[in-house]
């Protein structure tokens, strides 16, 4: 190991790939390294088992190039086959790096433990436990979504969309629940959500477990038994593995989107653990899964010390910059009537038409631009967040029935998906 080498870490599951670009540099007592983070990301879902090897390629080739080092750990990666698949898939883009492959489970091990003995227990999209001992390694769950992710997001979901179904087959009542699923998703009755279900992978029913929570905390008493089902399976298989590994007061690390600090899985899972095993210390990971990813092609020792560098002039420039300011005109707008509100919007529209008019020729040039690309074959794409976003999105969705193009070729890309429409 040098200072200065370039260390990519990559996390993948079922909602999104993960990476950190890190550089080592010699820690405090010039024996040890350390990282210090460059640049860090996120890119769509990838799975060795439930991504195409073309889309896989694809996701790997939009990460950082100029590396001395990657580890790459994807979910579904669980044999030595898959491991020098994906290897080998990796020297195409990184041929002169060194390469160190394997499973989501082993980052996330990396990341909550170190080397040190302990459970991690994992929910996202899907969920694991992994639980080690020395030399020794224990799992429990993992095996993929059909066979065996209980207690994750896609869990949640379905057994969530079952419940909507079972209620409305006998006659009962409709769930609030149903109404919250049918919004989230732009959907109008049943039948459409059922069509949904019928097309939608096992990533976009994960991405519901959001609404189950939301739900639950709002008083759904049948949705907050199916939070503590989920919760009561992850405490079985943690306790299993702690029986096998003969571990009595473990330390038991949460990681994964479910398991949010405060949120209320963890809330349930501690409650459960506490239960049958009542010495455990359990915690919410500190550091990501990508961080250990990049730990273990690094060999840095028996710790992962980590600098954050903050860019400073970034955080400076987008502090000043003009859309992140108060506009002093309309800073006593609670003390406004309603016809002065109306009259400081009015008065307010010359100075977009002046803005407009000074950014004239740059529009101009951004017209001949898309107007060329759509020409030659290619596709235009609104990127936004917050009002931005929304206006994209829905400028975009007017392109097809207007006049008459393809859906994919206006599109519109909102910060937090389609959640951030409604939401």
């Amino acid at each position: 190991m040098k200072p200065g080498e370039r260390i990519l870490g990559v996390e993948g599951g079922g909602t999104k790939t993960a990476w950190v670009l890190v550089e080592t540099v010699l820690g405090a007592n010039a024996s040890a390294w350390e990282f210090r983070v460059l640049e860090q990301g996120k890119l769509p879902a990838s799975s060795v088992r439930l991504t195409s090897p073309e889309r896989l390629r694809a996701i790997l080739a939009e990460l950082p190039k100029q590396i001395d080092r990657a580890g790459v750990f994807l979910a579904g990666c669980g044999t030595e086959e898959d491991r020098c698949t994906l290897k080998q898939m990796c020297l195409e883009i990184w041929p002169n790096a060194k390469i160190v492959t394997g499973s989501d489970r082993d980052s996330g091990l990396a990341a909550a433990l170190d080397h040190g003995d302990g459970i991690v227990v994992n929910a996202g999209s899907g969920s694991s436990v992994t639980g080690r001992r020395g030399e020794r390694i224990e799992r429990a769950g993992g095996w993929g979504h059909i066979l065996g992710d209980a207690g994750g997001g896609y869990f949640l979901s379905i057994h969530a969309l079952r419940l909507v179904l079972r209620e409305h087959d006998l006659g009962r009542s409709e769930m609030d629940f149903t109404a919250k699923i049918l919004r989230v998703l732009s959907l109008n009755n049943l039948d459409e959500l059922v069509r949904w279900v019928q097309t939608a992978d096992k990533m976009e029913l994960a991405m519901l477990a959001p609404v189950v929570f939301e739900a639950a905390t709002a008083g759904d008493g049948r949705m907050m038994e199916i939070i503590e089902e989920g919760a009561r399976v992850l405490c079985e298989y943690t306790e299993a593995v702690a029986s096998r590994l003969h571990l009595l007061a473990p330390k038991v690390v949460l990681i994964g989107g479910l398991f949010q600090r405060d949120s209320i899985y963890t809330h349930a899972f501690r409650r459960r653990l506490k239960k049958n095993l009542p010495d455990a210390r359990v915690t919410t990971a500190e550091r990501a899964p990508e961080l250990g990813a990049a730990w273990l092609v690094g060999e840095l020792g028996d710790h992962i010390t980590v600098r954050e560098k903050l860019a400073r002039g970034e955080i400076d420039s987008l502090a000043a910059a003009l859309t992140e300011q108060r506009n002093p005109r309309s800073e006593n707008l609670e003390k406004l009537s309603p016809r002065e509100v109306v009259q400081l919007f009015v008065d307010e529209e010359k100075f977009v038409q002046d803005a407009l008019r000074d950014a004239a020729a740059d529009l101009t040039r951004a017209i001949e631009i898309v107007a060329e690309a759509l020409r030659n074959g290619g596709r235009l794409f609104y990127v936004g967040a917050g009002s931005s976003g929304r206006i994209g999105v829905l400028d975009a969705s007017e392109i097809p029935p207007t006049f008459g193009a393809p859906p994919d070729l206006v599109q519109g890309v909102i910060a937090g998906g389609v959640t951030a429409l409604h939401r």
